[in-house]
């Protein structure tokens, strides 16, 4: 069983509760578990190639991007990047990819509009053994995304 440490913290500007883990928590089934949040209070964060460029899509938990509907948006094709795309252009492993990033913020975000019925969120930490809890207003003003339904 993974424990669990809980204290609160200012990243890039925002408070966030920050929730540390004995065990990983990358994916969205074993954060849900291990955070006990649903999963449709967790986001992934990814990095998407959209043509020759890279673009962040921040997704609800129980959702996935729709790359058909993407490439119609952007009219380029779309696909998730690669590992090793993920660790040049943000400077993190996939499944510790965070939101709260510098590097994050320099790219096009689209956010899923499906979190914005969520008072907060999870989202990753910077490890694969961290998650902030961060609110949805804070994380939207902090982004400034794009805010496009490219999600199923």
């Amino acid at each position: 069983m993974s424990s669990v440490s809980r204290w609160e913290q200012v990243v890039e500007g925002i408070k966030v509760e920050v929730l540390e883990f004995s065990d990983t928590v990358e994916s969205v089934d074993k954060a849900s578990k291990l955070s006990g949040e649903p999963s449709s209070k967790i986001v992934k964060t990814l990095l998407l190639k959209v043509g020759d460029s890279f673009v962040v899509a921040v997704v609800r938990g129980d959702r996935r991007v729709d790359y058909g509907k993407a490439s119609k948006v952007f009219g380029l094709p779309v696909t998730l990047a690669k590992r090793e795309e993920v660790l040049n252009i943000l400077n993190v492993e996939p499944g510790a990819v965070t939101p709260l990033s510098s590097r994050v913020r320099s790219l096009n975000v689209v956010l899923d509009p499906a979190i914005l019925v969520n008072e907060y969120i999870l989202c990753g930490g910077g490890s694969t053994k961290r998650l902030y809890k961060v609110k949805t207003s804070d994380l939207v003003e902090y982004l400034k995304p794009i805010i496009v339904d490219i999600f199923k």
